[in-house]
């Protein structure tokens, strides 16, 4: 910054000037001070997501405090599982819908962050396909949980499952939206940690899903060797595939 511009009045001035070593030293130094510059959509989605936070928490009570203790008292879980007011159906419909938003655009992160474009989307377009896949995902297990119940004469088993596990889903979708602002809006050196800061929470509420599912079976008395299969065919193995599939498009 400063180099360029006695660069400049001295060519305007017909002489002869380099600047001096320590001058493009300081306009560097300037420079990586000056504001991280994001797209301005990054922003507004961001906002929109926040808002939408501030007025469930307005409206439905802390429901970050409540996540987390149904995502660590199962008694509480199977409270909330058993309430079937308007009320906590709303509430659930609502966390949702933030836990898709808040995990599309933190894998959008996450994606720019280690240049992954599957079939060379990016910007709003790669959100889309992350919603996209998220929203498959999301229903291929509902689906393939339902015909699982129905087969094994299971339904309510089932469905009481699939509330637990979602938990887990509404406590990652409430507690990466901090660290997609801080990924975007930090320095380059503090992002570094921040990514991997966020990649362990992340897999640390992946983790905590898989203790409920174990917990889950001991309470309703399934077999350990039973829920160990169902969870290698149905939770292990369709990530797995997954994440071949991502890999062949590298």
């Amino acid at each position: 910054m400063q180099g360029r511009d006695l660069t400049f009045f001295a060519q305007a001035a017909g002489m002869n000037f380099e600047p001096a070593p320590g001058a493009i030293a300081n306009g560097l130094q300037i420079a990586d001070k000056l504001p991280i510059h994001q797209p301005t959509w990054y922003f507004i989605y961001l906002f929109t997501l926040a808002g939408l936070i501030a007025w469930i928490r307005l409206y439905y009570g802390n429901i970050l405090v409540q996540t987390v203790e149904a995502a660590t008292n199962y008694q509480a879980t199977s409270k909330m599982y058993n309430d079937n007011s308007l009320l906590k159906k709303q509430l659930d419909r609502f966390l949702h819908l933030v836990y898709f938003f808040s995990i599309a655009f933190f894998l959008l992160v996450l994606e720019q962050q280690k240049g992954f474009h599957p079939f060379d989307l990016k910007g709003p377009w790669l959100l889309l396909f992350n919603l996209g896949l998220l929203t498959g995902l999301f229903l291929f297990r509902v689906v393939l949980h339902s015909i699982t119940g129905l087969l094994f004469n299971c339904v309510g088993t089932v469905r009481e499952y699939l509330y637990n596990m979602f938990i887990f889903n509404k406590l990652l979708g409430l507690s990466v939206l901090p660290f997609i602002f801080l990924l975007l809006y930090t320095p380059e050196v503090l992002q570094k940690i921040l990514f991997w800061v966020s990649v362990l929470v992340a897999s640390g509420i992946i983790f905590m899903r898989l203790i409920r599912g174990l917990v889950f079976s001991y309470r309703k008395d399934i077999s350990i060797f039973y829920m160990f299969l169902y969870l290698c065919a149905l939770e292990i193995s369709p990530l797995v595939l997954l994440y071949r599939w991502l890999e062949g498009m590298l």
